[in-house]
């Protein structure tokens, strides 16, 4: 039973899934401090927060409705490799108990985004639809899987900027840029962990395909693109000196990160590369949530 409760709980990823609460909140956050309809300071005003934790938990519980559809998708794959005891599948749990779990979470978050807007819900639909098609269908059958996943994260700005418009918003889509840079570099990043059970079970991902160090230049290549879109965004919009410093730091830091990849090709390398990628994420959202604080204009 522990070692069940210990499947569940990864199953949830959550050095993974935590950072969907700052990721998120920034874009919330920034949303609202655009679009919001506010009778006073948004920073006092009730219903901004109460919306606010709805979307993160919406989003919260979406993404990890996601990783327990994976989990039941991959549950031969994981048992083929049982020495990976970060795997739910390793952990007794059934099949049928991983598509249970992604239920309990993947509802809430969809009623919650259709309470919130019914244009966010149809995003986050489609968005479902996405992580459907890479578990079931594109991971073991094509190296480019992760463009299914790729796809449902760069339509996360849209999905929480329809809750606070109706409009598709400039802000929305220079997000929905960075992150279509930032996730194909971090999927083909962590792919490269699971190089030796994918080459028992003839899974044709990314790093079996075309090799790890191919692998490592193309995730360089896309986190520059980063840099560039995360200056866009900041050239675009109202965001101002801390999303500048930010954002740019992160950037930088996420290029460092790929060089190193780059340098050693190795699969343990890729997951550590993987695995730092995630302060990416902390330190780009923080900054939008400062900055819409502060919002110091240069």
């Amino acid at each position: 039973m522990v070692s069940k409760g210990k499947g569940f709980a990864i199953t949830l990823r959550p050095i993974v899934s935590m950072v969907t609460i700052p990721w998120t909140a920034g874009m919330a956050v920034f949303a609202a401090s655009v679009y919001g309809d506010y009778s006073g300071d948004m920073w006092t005003d009730a219903q901004f927060y109460w919306t606010l934790i709805l979307v993160i938990l919406a989003s919260f519980l979406g993404v990890t409705a996601g990783y327990a559809l994976n989990d039941y998708f991959d549950y031969q794959v994981d048992l083929a490799n049982p020495v990976r005891m970060d795997k739910a599948a390793n952990h007794g749990l059934a099949r049928k108990d991983l598509l249970v779990f992604a239920a309990m979470l993947g509802i809430p978050s969809l009623l919650i985004w259709f309470y919130l807007s019914p244009l966010a819900f149809l995003v986050a639909i489609a968005q479902l639809v996405c992580i459907l098609a890479y578990s079931a269908w594109a991971k073991p059958n094509t190296p480019y899987s992760n463009l299914f996943v790729v796809l449902p994260t760069a339509l996360m700005p849209i999905t929480v900027f329809f809750v606070y418009t109706d409009t598709l918003a400039i802000e929305a889509l220079l997000l929905a840029l960075v992150n279509l840079a930032f996730e194909p570099g971090f999927t083909w990043a962590g792919v490269c962990r699971d190089v030796e059970s994918d080459e028992k079970l003839n899974i044709p991902s990314l790093p079996i395909v075309k090799g790890i160090p191919a692998v490592a230049k193309m995730v360089l290549a896309v986190w520059i693109a980063v840099a560039a879109f995360t200056m866009m965004t900041w050239y675009y919009t109202d965001l101002g000196l801390v999303f500048l410093i930010g954002g740019m730091f992160a950037a930088i830091f996420l290029i460092a990160s790929a060089v190193a990849f780059v340098k050693t090709p190795t699969a343990e390398m890729g997951g550590a590369t993987f695995m730092k990628s995630i302060l990416w994420f902390w330190v780009f959202s923080i900054s939008l949530i400062v900055d819409a604080a502060v919002n110091i204009q240069i």
